[in-house]
């Protein structure tokens, strides 16, 4: 029985070195012996099949022995240089979380607000109702699936119409994110020129609508010792403070109608200029640049502050209020989170604030979207 299963390894071992003499010596084994022989050779198979180990939820794609399609392979092969060059780590601060897949439910809350000032007579400040999303979500790795539901259907707001898409794409060297924000019938004003003496107020104001296109890519300087996608994405672990300057590019495309013709009537009296429909429809690009820290509070705690304010040139559209004005572009964006980790199991509070302003001689308008995120999730 030893001589039979020692010549069977011998004979394994001869097939992989050397297949030129497989045919061979295949032919001088017993047919119990090659029906062993081929059920070893299938297993060994079938363990470095990409679909088995996908199923088995063991495919690694650094694992060279997995045997994939061709072009599969080719884009394993293109993945895995990627990841060498743009996300190494110093792994005394940075490491992996040793999984690939994540579930997680998603709380979103947003809000818009304006600040408005019309001929520098007449300063206003608006704010939306609180927009909320629930959703469940299951990503693996970069590709993500889910669903999620207006809750303020449930709770009885004001009725309006709000649309968000969100774009992110995270590793070590740099961050491209991009958003798509729409809003309409669900603003309150809450200043009003000296109306109630500056007071805060909340009159229904059906007249506001916006539509934001936005997208940015950044740097980060200090990429091998610093990890925002510990902080936002829950694909890394943060073992040591550390943080990063920044410095990228912004491009936003802001389209935001103001009609004061429907100003509530208790309103119209006060105010101080003729009443119009202010369109603020115009392009930016700007230079960004900031600090992102990350502050390792303890081995599960992991609190990030991030600003990146931007400079550039802004260019409006000919039906703005200024037709085919050239102005200077300012904008800004800041957020933080704050992440516990125990073993696989996270919970993440994300607060986010992107503002765009719009200043000339005969306007002053600031429009920014806030937000609030709550998650819970689990790798596996």
């Amino acid at each position: 029985m030893r001589k039979r299963i020692l010549r069977l390894f011998l004979t394994l071992f001869i097939l992989i070195s050397f297949p030129a003499f497989a045919s061979g010596e295949r032919d001088s084994l017993s047919h119990s012996d090659r029906q062993v022989l081929n059920q070893v050779a299938d297993s060994i198979a079938r363990s470095h099949n990409w679909k088995t180990l996908l199923k088995e939820r063991k495919l690694d794609p650094k694992d060279t022995t997995v045997v994939y399609p061709k072009f599969l392979g080719f884009c394993v092969k293109v993945y895995n240089w990627a990841d060498r060059v743009f996300n190494s780590y110093d792994t005394t601060y940075v490491v992996g979380t040793g999984k690939k897949w994540k579930a997680r439910i998603l709380s979103d809350n947003w809000v818009d607000s304006y600040y408005l000032n019309p001929g520098r007579k007449m300063p206003m400040r608006m704010m939306s109702d609180v927009y909320s999303n629930l959703g469940a979500y299951i990503q693996f790795m970069a590709v993500s699936l889910g669903y999620s539901f207006d809750l303020g259907r449930f709770f009885g707001q004001t009725p309006s119409t709000h649309n968000k898409l969100e774009f992110n794409f995270n590793c070590a060297r740099f961050n491209v994110e991009g958003h798509f924000w729409e809003s309409y019938g669900g603003t309150y004003i809450r200043t009003f020129g000296g109306y109630n003496n500056g007071h805060l107020i909340k009159e229904f104001f059906p007249g506001a609508r916006q539509r934001t296109l936005a997208a940015k890519a950044y740097y980060f300087f200090n990429n091998r010792k610093f990890a925002m996608g510990a902080a936002y994405n829950f694909s890394k672990i943060q073992k040591k403070s550390a943080g990063s300057a920044i410095i990228g590019l912004n491009f936003s495309h802001v389209n935001i109608m103001m009609d004061m013709f429907q100003l509530p009537e208790n309103l119209k009296d006060h105010l101080t200029i003729d009443p119009m429909k202010y369109v603020f429809h115009y392009n930016s690009w700007s230079v960004i640049s900031g600090y992102s820290y990350n502050l390792v509070c303890n081995p599960h705690l992991l609190l990030n502050f991030t600003l990146f304010p931007g400079l550039g040139y802004s260019r409006a559209f000919g039906d703005s209020v200024e037709a085919d004005a050239h102005l200077l572009a300012m904008n800004i964006s800041a957020q933080s989170s704050l992440t516990y980790n125990l073993k696989n199991f996270f919970i993440c509070a994300i607060a986010k604030m992107e503002g765009n302003w719009y200043n000339s001689n005969q306007f002053s308008f600031f429009s920014s979207v806030e937000n609030l995120q709550l998650s819970i999730g689990l790798r596996f």
